[in-house]
């Protein structure tokens, strides 16, 4: 199919937005994003459908053109639902890159368009059928294994098998991961028996929230029928996990407000109860809070609902404060394991989390009626968490029994001062003499003030180490032989653990 069957189709009443020189290129595939820069999921002869929730200004357009044009789209197909019309800069941008444009009226969802390019251009119509008739994505998995001749899954970033036509061994599951956050899709990865990895557009962030598809074979040894499988697969793959987003968004929204009323004190324990039952979790069972943040409330609840969904337990996630939070209901025993569950899928999904930090905090396990309390245990234990050095830290309501809970505690701006005031002078001498005096202090204290044991960790003398030592307390006015004292600086260097 080529772009000028699409405009010349009545039912789907495309508006061309630009020159008509170009409509005669091939559509092999359709792709929806509101990525302002989707190269890492497009392959090449694409319609692009985006409802333009990245525009910003023209320089957005620009951004989002040449990206369009460098991964070699067929065209690019604009909603009207968010601005009303496609922007003067976006097809102004579209004109001088040569990218054919078209406006999607606003009674034709993008579901309808994708559908209706699938059902024209690809081989695997059943697919696209069985979603819109309400088929699960087991049977899409088989149905399209059948026509590859080959098993295949599809994976969540963090690490659970979403489906699949086989059992997945743990060594392939585990690479495929890695594999995943590597780079550009579609490829193969090679380690062991081949697997290609294709591209699953959601839109989600960070990466880390995003499902991909795996299938047995070599990319290289495919046919353009065996593309254009997985091409359908992708696209109805993509509408799954729409439809699983909407029904995660109306459990976390039946919850969400009375979460934020309990919190503020004009709610009580039962009616938090009556939401968790409207969200389909019984409030009679123990629950466990877990609250999370990445830099960002929307990212932050779309990867909590991924992460929750690989523990396999009941659960609703919700957007509070800058961050989210997640109910998890079960018996006990299951609950008492949910902190171990949580710890490996957080460290399987590390990789995906790009420049950000994750912090989550788990609460004990409690009865819904205690719900407060474990929704102020689980932030506090987040707050101890964001206190560690590593990029992906999970802290449990077991550990605010030790000092950290102090540190989590305590107001930013006195966090602040307190570190400052006594570490400041240290940090400046290191910096204009590039000496090692924090280092030396953490080692000395993490090692209870032993002299033979720190000398050796920082492979030094003893002597170099006492005058270490003596500039340190020298900078401070503080003596490092009183208890007292390396007290305070163990805690100063707690809140600082970069200096």
């Amino acid at each position: 199919m080529r772009l000028r069957d699409l405009l010349a189709d009545d039912e789907l009443g495309l508006v061309l937005l630009n020159d008509a020189d170009a409509l005669e290129r091939p559509v092999r595939g359709v792709y929806i994003t509101d990525l302002i820069d989707p190269r890492r999921y497009l392959t090449g002869g694409e319609l692009v459908l985006s409802g333009l929730v990245w525009h910003g200004g023209p320089e957005d357009s620009e951004q989002f053109v040449r990206a369009l044009v460098d991964a070699g789209v067929a065209g690019l197909a604009a909603g009207t639902a968010r601005l009303g019309h496609a922007p003067p800069d976006l097809v102004a941008a579209c004109r001088e890159h040569g990218l054919p444009a078209f406006e999607v009226p606003i009674t034709v969802s993008f579901n309808a368009l994708a559908e209706r390019i699938q059902w024209r251009a690809a081989p695997r119509r059943e697919l696209i059928s069985a979603v819109a008739a309400g088929a699960d994505l087991d049977r899409v998995l088989r149905m399209a294994a059948d026509d590859l001749g080959a098993d295949c899954w599809v994976l969540s970033a963090t690490g659970w098998v979403v489906g699949g036509t086989a059992e997945l061994p743990e060594q392939t599951r585990r690479g495929a991961l890695a594999e995943f956050t590597r780079g550009r899709l579609p490829r193969t990865w090679r380690a062991g028996e081949p697997h290609v990895l294709w591209p699953v557009e959601t839109g989600a962030e960070p990466t880390a929230a995003q499902w991909f598809a795996l299938v047995s074979g070599d990319l290289v040894e495919w046919d353009e029928h065996r593309e254009a499988v997985a091409t359908d697969l992708g696209t109805v793959v993509s509408l799954v996990r729409a439809r699983v987003d909407e029904a995660r968004r109306i459990a976390g929204r039946s919850v969400e407000a009375a979460l934020r009323r309990l919190l503020e004190g004009s709610s009580s324990p039962t009616e938090v109860a009556a939401r968790l039952e409207t969200a389909g979790l019984p409030a009679d069972e123990p629950l466990r809070a877990v609250a999370m943040g990445v830099g960002d409330p929307a990212e932050s609840t779309t990867l909590l609902r991924e992460i929750a969904a690989a523990t396999g337990m009941a659960s609703v996630t919700a957007p509070l404060g800058d961050g989210a939070v997640a109910l998890f209901v079960d018996d006990p025993e299951h609950l008492a394991d949910l902190e171990h569950q949580l710890r490996c899928i957080v460290a399987d999904a590390e990789a995906g989390l790009g420049e950000r930090r994750l912090a989550m905090g788990i609460s004990d396990i409690t009865a819904a009626t205690a719900l407060r309390g474990a929704l102020d245990e689980a932030a506090y234990a987040r707050r101890l968490a964001e206190q560690r050095r590593g990029r992906a830290e999970v802290a449990a309501a077991v550990e605010l029994a030790s000092h950290e809970v102090l540190l989590a505690s305590a107001p930013d701006e006195l966090r602040r001062s307190y570190r400052d005031r006594l570490l400041s002078a240290v940090i400046d001498y290191d910096a204009a003499h590039g000496s090692e005096l924090v280092r030396t202090l953490r080692v000395f204290l993490d090692n209870n003030g032993s002299w033979s044991r720190c000398a050796q960790l920082l492979h030094v003398h003893v002597n170099t180490l006492r005058y270490r030592v003596q500039r340190v307390e020298e900078l401070t006015g503080r003596d490092l032989s009183d208890f007292g004292t390396r007290v305070d600086f163990y805690l100063a260097l707690r809140l600082d653990p970069d200096a």
